[in-house]
């Protein structure tokens, strides 16, 4: 059977809190039914649970196969709210629970695209999907006037730390997270779904090894 017809048939939940600016949406036979927008800093929990309130009633009885969470790179706090919602109706609905790059559907030119990762330093992904952090420095040498670069910071944050202003600013959203899952082939699909969703902070080069152990005295 075509791929994209197996697609369709799914019913898929998607929570993108990464940014301040987040948004839920609910696909129902790979057509978006429902979507919510809002702006948080800290506080993703009081709005997303009653936009998943209306996206669950608009489902009712349906089976809902997939709920995709966005797993940054972006605000930890949003992440993990997102995925404790996604476990949670997972739970009730069997559903399978998929984290995937907030950033994966935003460049499609091949540019870079970059983000203030903050304590000196900036979150870096290539085009073919590599992320990495480097100082500010380190960003500044590599950013030629050729370099095609994008962003989802405001343009006076760039310009605070001496960085050329972006092409564009970006918004990762949810509907681009059923976008981009829609987009990959079934075996990726099942990789991904085998996988434990988290943030791409608990995975390199977010997270390093120690240098020293707590219990080792030096």
């Amino acid at each position: 059977m075509d791929h994209c017809k197996i697609e369709a048939c799914m019913n898929i939940l998607a929570i993108e809190c990464s940014q301040a600016s987040a948004s839920l949406c609910l696909a129902i036979g790979g057509k978006i039914v429902f979507s919510e927008s809002w702006v948080a800093e800290r506080n993703h929990d009081s709005y997303l649970f009653p936009g998943l309130q209306t996206a669950l009633a608009t489902l009712g009885q349906a089976p809902l196969n997939t709920i995709l969470v966005g797993a940054g790179p972006g605000s930890y706090g949003g992440i993990r709210v997102a995925l404790a919602a996604a476990v949670g109706i997972a739970a009730v609905k069997g559903s399978a629970v998929v984290s995937l790059g907030s950033w994966d559907s935003l460049a499609t030119h091949g540019e870079i695209i970059i983000s203030d990762a903050r304590r000196g330093g900036w979150t870096v992904r290539y085009p073919d999907g590599k992320i990495t952090v480097k100082n500010s420095d380190e960003l500044k040498a590599e950013l030629t006037d050729d370099t095609l670069v994008c962003t989802i910071e405001a343009e006076a944050t760039l310009k605070k730390q001496g960085l050329k202003a972006a092409l564009y600013s970006l918004i990762p959203t949810a509907q681009g997270l059923v976008s981009t899952w829609l987009n990959l082939n079934a075996e990726r699909q099942a990789e991904l779904a085998a996988k434990p969703a988290e943030p791409i902070y608990v995975r390199p080069p977010h997270i390093t090894e120690a240098k020293r152990k707590p219990w080792e005295i030096s």
